[in-house]
C-alpha cells in the first residue's frame, strides 16, 4: 500500500446533520496519519466521517500534502476590524500570568491553566483573545459567570456589552465574542461549530462529565483553553480533560501567589470540635450498623464511585443496604450539624464580628438553622436567582457582612473582598476545598482566616486526611 494520499488533489469537509464531519476525497485515502482520525464509509466510496476535534489535525496534514480543500467549516473565523480595535486589554499582566500565555502558544495554541480564585484566570483568557484575533466561544458553568464573563469584557476591555453574544438564560444571540453555559453549548452545539476557532471553557473540570464531553467533541476549534482551580475529579475526567483541551500550561501554588502578594496572604485554621456524650452514643450505634453492613458483604469503600456502587444501586435488591445506607446518612447528620459546631459558630462570630465572613456547609437545614439562630443572609440552590443577586449586591457594599450558604458559592462567584470563612463540614475534596478558600483569597490588608471545623474519632477525620493528600497549597 502506499502510504501517503496518492493523486488526491481535491477533498471536502462539511458537517453531516447531526454530529460527525463528513471527507469527501477524489481518490481513496491511504495516509496512516489521516486514517487515524477518521474511519470510511463502508457505503460510499472515497468518503469518510471523524469527530469533529480531529478538524485541526486533518487540516495541518492536508496543508502538508498541498490538498486542495474545499470546506465552510471555520474559514470566517477571523475578528473583524471592529472587534480587534476594540478587544484591548486595559491591564498589565502579571508574570505568571504572561508565562501562562506563552506557554499556551509553544503548546500550539492549547492547554489548561491551573490557578486559585482570585489569581487572574479571566484575564489570562481576555489576552489570550486579544492576541488570536478569532471568534470566541466562552463556555461556563452557571448564568453567574455568564453575566461575569459578559462585565469582565466590558470593563478590562473597550468592547461594549452588546458586542458580547449570549447564549443562555432565556437569550440565543451570537457575536464575535460569545459566551454560554455548558447545557446551552450541548443544547446549541450546531450553532457553535462552523465560525468559533477559540474556546475558553471556565471551570474547565465541568467540561469532563459525560454530559458535557460531547461539547468538546463536538468543536472543531483549533485554539482551547481550559481554566480552573483544579482539574481533579472524583471519576478521574480530568485525563478526558487534556485530551480535548491540552495539557496543564501553569500550576501555580497558592502560598507562592501569596508571598509574592499576587493574593491574599492567608491562614488555615483547623478546629476539633467534638461531639457531646449523647451525639456520640448515636454516632457509634449508626456507625456500626454500617461498618457491620460492609464487613458482612466483604465490600471496601475506597471512593464515592464504590458508596454509589455497592450502596446505593443495591438499596432495591437488598433491605439490609437500605439500613447500613440510613446509618450512615444519620451519622453524618450528626458530625456534620453537631450541637458543638452551632456553639463553635457562635464563638467565631462574635471573634469576627466587623470582619466580613462566609459560612459554608454541606447541609441545607445547618444552613437554614445557622441563619435563623444569627440573623445572616441564607443562599442555597433554593434561593430564586433575584434574591440571590440582592444577597450577594448588598454583601459586596458592605451593607451585610455575613452570608451563610451550601456549595452554592463554591464557584462562579465574585464575593469581594472576604477575610474570613468557615467551612463547617470537613471536605475531602481538595477542589472543593481550594474553591472555598478562593473566596477569601482577593488581595487585601492583612491576613485571611479560614476556619475547618472537624469532629474527632468519626469520618469526618478521614475525609480531611484524605483531601490533604492532594491538596496543592
Amino acid at each position: 500500500m502506499v502510504v501517503g494520499c496518492g493523486k488526491m488533489k481535491k477533498l471536502s469537509i462539511r458537517f453531516r446533520v447531526g454530529f460527525d464531519l463528513i471527507i469527501e476525497a477524489d481518490e481513496e485515502i491511504t495516509d496512516f496519519a489521516l486514517l487515524k482520525l477518521m474511519k470510511a464509509n463502508p457505503k460510499k466510496e472515497n468518503e469518510y466521517r471523524a469527530a469533529p476535534h480531529n478538524y485541526k489535525d486533518i487540516i495541518s496534514i492536508l496543508e502538508e500534502k498541498n490538498v486542495s480543500l474545499n470546506t465552510d467549516i471555520l474559514t470566517d473565523s477571523a475578528f473583524t476590524q471592529e472587534y480587534i480595535n476594540r478587544m484591548k486589554l486595559k491591564l498589565n499582566l502579571r508574570p505568571y500570568q504572561e508565562h501562562a500565555i506563552s506557554e499556551f502558544f509553544s503548546n500550539k495554541g492549547m492547554g489548561v491553566v491551573i490557578l486559585p480564585t482570585a489569581a487572574g484566570k479571566t484575564i489570562i483568557g481576555l489576552k489570550i483573545i486579544e492576541e488570536l484575533k478569532q471568534k470566541t466561544l466562552i463556555i461556563v458553568p452557571t448564568k453567574n459567570l455568564l453575566h461575569q464573563w459578559i462585565d469582565h469584557l466590558s470593563k478590562y476591555t473597550s468592547l461594549s456589552k452588546d458586542m458580547v453574544g449570549q447564549v443562555g438564560d432565556n437569550v440565543k444571540e451570537i457575536k464575535e465574542i460569545t459566551v454560554t453555559t455548558y447545557d446551552s453549548a450541548r443544547l446549541n452545539l450546531n450553532l457553535f461549530r462552523k465560525t468559533f476557532n477559540l474556546v475558553i471553557l471556565d471551570e474547565a473540570h465541568h467540561a469532563a462529565a459525560k454530559e458535557t464531553i460531547k461539547v468538546l467533541e463536538g468543536l472543531p476549534a483549533k485554539y482551547r483553553l481550559g481554566l480552573t482551580a483544579t482539574p481533579d475529579r472524583s471519576d478521574k475526567g480530568e485525563e478526558l480533560l487534556f485530551k480535548y483541551i491540552g495539557n496543564p500550561i501553569l500550576v501555580a501554588k497558592i502560598s507562592d501567589l501569596a508571598d509574592n502578594g499576587f493574593i491574599a496572604k492567608y491562614q488555615l485554621k483547623t478546629v476539633k470540635v467534638p461531639l457531646t456524650a449523647e451525639e456520640r452514643i448515636q454516632y457509634d450505634k449508626n456507625m456500626g450498623i454500617y461498618r457491620g453492613y460492609l464487613r458482612k458483604r466483604n465490600i471496601k469503600i475506597r471512593s464515592p464511585e464504590d458508596y454509589e456502587r455497592y450502596l446505593i444501586f443495591r438499596v432495591n435488591q437488598d433491605i439490609e443496604a437500605k439500613e447500613a445506607l440510613d446509618a450512615h446518612r444519620i451519622a453524618r447528620n450528626i458530625v456534620y450539624s453537631s450541637q458543638s459546631k452551632l456553639e463553635k459558630i457562635e464563638e467565631l462570630l462574635e471573634k469576627h464580628s466587623l470582619d466580613k465572613m462566609i459560612i459554608f456547609s454541606e447541609f441545607n437545614d445547618m444552613v437554614y438553622s445557622i441563619g435563623r439562630n444569627h440573623l445572616i443572609p441564607v443562599i442555597t440552590h433554593e434561593t430564586k436567582s433575584s434574591e440571590r443577586e440582592n444577597i450577594l449586591n448588598k454583601f459586596s457594599l458592605g451593607e451585610y457582612n455575613k452570608i451563610v450558604t451550601g456549595r452554592v458559592l463554591d464557584e462562579g462567584w465574585d464575593c469581594g473582598s472576604v477575610n474570613v470563612g468557615v467551612i463547617v463540614s470537613g471536605t475531602g475534596q481538595a477542589r472543593q476545598f481550594i474553591q472555598r478558600l478562593g473566596r477569601i483569597l482577593r488581595p487585601k490588608e492583612g491576613v485571611a482566616t479560614l476556619y475547618e471545623l472537624v469532629t474527632p474519632g468519626t469520618l469526618e477525620t478521614w475525609t480531611v486526611k484524605r483531601r490533604k493528600k492532594a491538596e496543592v497549597l
